[in-house]
């Protein structure tokens, strides 16, 4: 009863920056560097638990190795943006001589999109030799992005381009190349199985760590160039601009359902144990083909599971 009362009083609770991180001590390697969360909004509860785990866990020694890795591309109505980080990607595991296997994870319906879902659908999928992921955007081409094993979750850059400039990637936003070792990804439970069609999976995903006590990295001069698409919430499910008021005014249901599942995890109302990789269901892979070294598996999920 006492601590239904306490989320209830930290739900209500305004989110506050943590204002300061510690001072992670940690082994330099190459250009890597803990994030700084210090600009990350959570009730005081919770940033008091944040800042406990690190402080307790801010000694971090940093290995890179040449491991087996699974690259995972979660996918649907993006073809042309495949044609070209395929090859990309490939020629650059290649010249780095990783050991890598890539699996193309789409969704093959015409329900809501559910980018994480489909990431942990083909996390269960690779290679049992394979020790770590990365979790990759198709519409996002790397430049001088090393893709080598590290024992820690890794965001594979630090500045974007979207037009015609690389801008500074905020620290706290934890999307489009992160690596993680296998080990840490089962730990934190994947990712979160409820958000759906667009926004906050990669928000929950970075508490995850933080919930967790890991503290995760980033690559200071790594670059990422963004290809041209629509905004997510602007598309209909087969990736069109969406002329129709209703699609549109179901993208942004979904999208405020998403900051609410958002805002329930980060105040400790919702816990990871009780969504993630241990509890996903209600889906069908329709099949699964490999050509060379790269696995596509096509996902189609069941309706029921898309309540909102």
């Amino acid at each position: 009863m006492l601590k239904t009362i306490r989320n209830l009083i930290s739900m209500t609770l305004p989110s506050s920056k943590l204002n300061k991180d510690i001072s992670i001590i940690y082994n330099h390697c190459d250009d890597l560097k803990p994030l700084d969360i210090s600009e990350l909004s959570l009730t005081t509860p919770m940033k008091k638990k944040v800042l406990n785990l690190r402080e307790k866990n801010k000694h971090i020694t940093i290995t890179r190795k040449n491991k087996k890795l699974t690259l995972i591309i979660p996918y649907r109505n993006r073809e042309e943006h495949l044609k070209i980080f395929l090859p990309t990607i490939e020629k650059i595991l290649q010249e780095q001589s990783i050991d890598y296997e890539i699996i193309i994870a789409e969704q093959d319906d015409t329900n809501f999109f559910n980018k994480a879902k489909l990431m942990n659908i083909a996390a269960l999928h690779a290679d049992k030799a394979s020790d770590y992921f990365v979790f990759h955007d198709v519409d996002s081409i790397p430049h001088n992005v090393n893709y080598k094993y590290c024992n820690h979750t890794v965001r594979l850059f630090n500045y974007i381009k979207r037009d015609s400039e690389y801008e500074e990637y905020p620290q706290t936003v934890f999307g489009g190349a992160i690596l993680i070792p296998k080990n840490i990804f089962f730990e934190i439970n994947g990712f979160a199985n409820n958000y759906w069609q667009w926004g906050k999976e990669d928000d929950d995903f970075l508490l995850r760590h933080l919930f967790k006590g890991y503290i995760p990295l980033y690559e200071t001069t790594a670059k990422l160039s963004m290809l041209p698409h629509p905004r997510a919430l602007t598309v209909d499910v087969h990736g069109n601009i969406a002329n129709n008021k209703k699609i549109l005014q179901e993208n942004k249901k979904l999208s405020d359902k998403n900051k609410q599942t958002f805002s329930k995890f980060k105040r400790d109302i919702t816990t990871q144990e009780n969504d993630g990789i241990n509890t996903l269901e209600n889906y069908t892979i329709t099949s699964i083909t490999t050509k060379d070294r790269v696995k596509t598996i096509k996902i189609k999920f069941i309706m029921e599971s898309l309540k909102h």
